[in-house]
């Protein structure tokens, strides 16, 4: 954060999945458990391309849903280099280096993605709440999203999100995503605001660390640990000036 500087909050900016909606990670935590498979290696095989994955290609409106569900079938199904990458997280987080890793897996994509959006048709009512109450009080509200094109928010768009938000700013539109902090100076220039006059909320530490250095105060949603995000964000508007009226 810019040192010493801290603005009155003027916004406050939402991630979508795991923090507005309901986490997908619970769809492929289960979805492991079901397959036999050791806990995170899913999120891990997702990963382990950056920015090259097929995932994050879709979440920037580069490939096609079908073009999608194959290549991340094949990448989930790309057994030696998921185990190399899974032993490396091990590592890296002084884990068991000796857990026996499956020989071949059969990870369907189009399934697991289908049970990742059912979840995410979920709102998370506290988080909702939040924003109602920031709304109220004149705060600046926008939606800040990874998302894929036709995905399971769009159900929910006309019905919730319309009502909530100032703006829904969505990576397959904008053609960039978190953490590329270009993407969250975009949704700062939409609702007029510097960085340092933000919060923002997320489940990813990644996306969290990106908006952290551009002074926003940044604040973790945790899966069951709705209501501590949400008293984390009262704290800071109450420590940084009274409630905005714009």
């Amino acid at each position: 954060m810019a040192p010493g500087r801290k603005d009155n909050v003027r916004a406050v900016i939402f991630d979508i999945g795991g923090v507005v909606v309901r986490s997908p990670f619970l769809a492929i935590s289960a979805y492991e458990r079901e397959s036999g498979l050791p806990a995170n290696y899913i999120n891990v095989a997702l990963s382990k391309l950056g920015d090259d994955g097929a995932f994050q290609q879709y979440e920037r409106g580069e490939i096609s849903h079908s073009d999608f569900i194959d290549r991340w079938t094949a990448e989930l199904n790309d057994t030696a280099a998921n185990n190399q990458a899974y032993r490396a997280y091990l590592e890296r987080r002084s884990l068991d280096v000796h857990m026996v890793l499956p020989s071949r897996t059969r990870i369907n994509g189009a399934v697991l993605f289908r049970r990742m959006m059912d979840v995410a048709r979920q709102p998370n009512e506290a988080v909702v709440e939040l924003i109602r109450w920031l709304r109220q009080r004149g705060y600046r509200v926008a939606a800040l999203t990874n998302n894929f094109s036709g995905d399971a928010t769009d159900d929910m768009r006309g019905e919730l999100f319309d009502e909530l938000f100032d703006h829904f700013v969505e990576s397959t539109k904008v053609g960039l995503r978190k953490p590329d902090p270009r993407f969250y100076l975009h949704a700062c220039n939409l609702l007029e605001v510097r960085p340092t006059e933000a919060v923002f909320l997320d489940d990813i530490g990644k996306n969290l660390r990106a908006a952290d250095r551009l002074g926003m105060a940044a604040v973790q949603v945790e899966i069951g640990r709705e209501a501590e995000a949400v008293e984390a964000v009262k704290r800071i508007i109450r420590a940084r000036g009274a409630p905005a009226r714009l």
